[in-house]
């Protein structure tokens, strides 16, 4: 097997997991690092034996490499995106891809402009997981028959992140930029729209900022998301609630031969089984993001000549359809999404 010569922007939390699941699977070599935090760099270079840092642009000219995994903070994905692009690497770059609308619509350009043989991967990570993609096949092998209501939150206490000041900059990002809709709520909204097939047309919502004051934006947004054929979900993003973390991103899928509740689900057996009762799906889910089977299926999609999982348009589409939702509740109405 061909190892991809791969470099990571981004050392914190994501970019780190990402780095270990290369090291994990053996697909690739890793052969260069970049962070703007020059101590954090070091550190990481050391610990994984890695030589070659960058803390600047020149980073993209490292003779060799073929790919870059992109994991910076949710604001500043869109410049190293057009670089690496523009450097004709093959991508991974982490969600949500942008926090503006319209860097969404000049990464979506410039996707299309660029060789159509580099492999972008979103890393809407939870399409790898089992339970997720159990529920995918049941809806889109048309056993939950016609989708008409779906609905998924992030619900997750992230007060700890008012503690993670950049120490080379003095800057907070999570307080200052993070948009709950985007940031958490684009995981679920990725699903549904995974599961269903179909785009985002429009979306309206409301939001509230109560139990997170140190944020700048609304720490709780709700938005109600219309489909192209007249489906409905709802999305909540809570960054302060005081309990655990919603099990299974509190999913419900209803369909008219079945019905999904966060990891079980309901088959009628026939047009007179309203109530079928509900199992367990197949697979288990693993404890934590996925973050070895995305990478596999980049690293594989650079190989075989293949589309990734989540392609960029696709994976612009979830985070699109989120910015919009923060927009219309800043606007108070309902706002139409685009399909790039």
């Amino acid at each position: 097997m061909r190892k991809i010569a791969v470099g990571i922007v981004g050392l914190g939390h994501n970019g780190q997991a990402h780095l270990q699941a290369h090291l994990a699977l053996g697909q690739s070599e890793i052969v260069a690092l970049c962070d703007r935090n020059p101590e954090r760099l070091e550190a990481v270079g050391k610990q994984f034996g890695i030589t070659a840092l960058y803390t600047g642009d020149d980073f993209f000219a490292h003779p060799g490499m073929e790919a870059v995994s992109i994991n910076t903070g949710d604001a500043f994905h869109s410049e190293p995106f057009l670089q690496a692009l523009a450097a004709g690497k093959h991508i991974l770059i982490e969600k949500p891809l942008a926090n503006r609308e319209e860097d969404i619509i000049t990464m979506a350009q410039a996707t299309r402009a660029a060789d159509p043989r580099l492999k972008i991967q979103v890393g809407y990570i939870l399409r790898f997981s089992p339970v997720y993609e159990e529920i995918h096949r049941l809806a889109r092998t048309g056993q939950l028959g016609d989708i008409y209501y779906q609905e998924a939150d992030y619900i997750h206490n992230l007060l700890y992140q008012a503690k993670q000041t950049d120490p080379a900059t003095g800057h907070n990002w999570y307080l200052e930029e993070e948009l709950p809709m985007v940031g958490g709520g684009s995981h679920p909204l990725d699903l549904l729209r995974w599961f269903s097939g179909q785009e985002v047309v429009a979306v309206r919502g409301y939001s509230n900022h109560v139990a997170y004051p140190e944020m700048r934006n609304d720490d709780c947004q709700v938005a109600l998301f219309r489909f192209a054929d007249g489906a409905i979900a709802k999305v909540a993003a809570l960054y302060a609630p005081r309990c655990n973390f919603a099990p299974f991103y509190n999913l419900r899928v209803y369909g008219t031969k079945g019905t999904v509740e966060r990891n079980t689900v309901a088959l009628a057996r026939d047009a007179d089984d309203v109530h079928p009762a509900f199992t367990p799906v197949a697979a288990e889910n693993p404890a934590g993001h996925p973050f070895e089977p995305e990478v596999a299926d980049w690293l594989d999609a650079i190989r075989e000549d293949r589309p990734t999982r989540t392609p960029l348009l696709d994976g612009a589409h979830s985070t699109l359809a989120t910015l919009c939702a923060v927009r219309a509740i800043a606007e108070d109405r309902e706002v139409e999404v685009p399909v790039l």
